[in-house]
């Protein structure tokens, strides 16, 4: 369990400096350059939003139009970065094969830096639902939880990315086949309704799914005002879980990597 918290740690400021030239190499030739960072996530929200309560017109009883865009503003967001960092991480290894004997910058590593490169670019959107829950007068103390729930959803994904990528060097297929997982994980992830809306017999769906956790939570200390603790708590233990497991199997299994890529 210490291990990858240790490796994460002790090459903080290396993930850090690699993570920003990134981020800065995704600008090169853009004429907007950062504001693209800006733009998208608000985009995305409002396409949203604009489908779910003004084509569909989705109403959730108990809830007024302007909280019903914030529960999808804070199911989507958590989920636009689950899938850039989930999408783009799978395929690190693969698309680094030049590091893979790198010992100054090792494999684990690279794929931490795309995890985070994909939650970072979403910073801007989580800083424009904090602003919206805030307008709307949801002025809560618990919002000095999310950054917590933050890292932890960044461990959690880093350790199923681990894996994924680990998959990935010997089946190439999972390339193709993220983009499916993720569309699923979309439509079975609470996003655009909340857990009362749910049938009995789908119930299983948002228990099995750590995405539809996260979202609670994050709409239990951003809208409510409540922390669900025992949620809460299971989430982390989750997190951690697959951060040593992701960690262990990519640790195990990276010497023969250089054999098939």
């Amino acid at each position: 369990m210490i291990d990858p918290l240790l490796l994460l740690w002790k090459n903080h400021k290396l993930l850090i400096a690699t993570a920003t030239q990134s981020l800065r190499s995704r600008m090169i030739g853009s004429a907007l350059g950062a504001l693209w960072f800006a733009l998208y996530p608000v985009l995305f929200l409002g396409m949203y939003a604009l489908v779910f309560v003004l084509i569909l017109g989705v109403r959730v009883p108990g809830l007024a139009t302007p909280d019903y865009i914030l529960v999808i503003f804070c199911g989507l967001v958590p989920f636009l970065a689950f899938s850039e960092a989930f999408g783009t991480g799978t395929g690190s290894i693969v698309a680094n094969r030049g590091l893979l004997r790198n010992t100054l910058f090792p494999i684990e590593l690279v794929v931490a830096r795309d995890v985070i490169v994909g939650h970072a670019t979403m910073a801007f959107g989580f800083l424009f639902v904090w602003l919206a829950v805030v307008y709307f007068g949801h002025v809560h103390w618990t919002h000095l939880l999310v950054p917590v729930i933050f890292v932890f959803q960044i461990l959690m994904v880093l350790g199923m990315v681990w894996i994924t990528s680990t998959i990935t060097v010997f089946f190439r297929d999972m390339q193709q086949a993220v983009p499916i997982f993720i569309l699923f994980l979309m439509m079975v992830s609470p996003i655009g309704y909340t857990d009362s809306m749910v049938p009995a017999k789908m119930a299983p769906l948002l228990i099995l799914n750590p995405l539809a956790w996260l979202m609670k939570l994050y709409r239990a200390c951003l809208i409510d005002g409540s922390i669900p603790v025992n949620e809460l708590l299971i989430f982390m233990g989750f997190s951690l879980v697959m951060l040593a497991t992701g960690y262990r199997v990519i640790s195990r299994i990276k010497p023969v990597f250089s054999d098939y890529v």
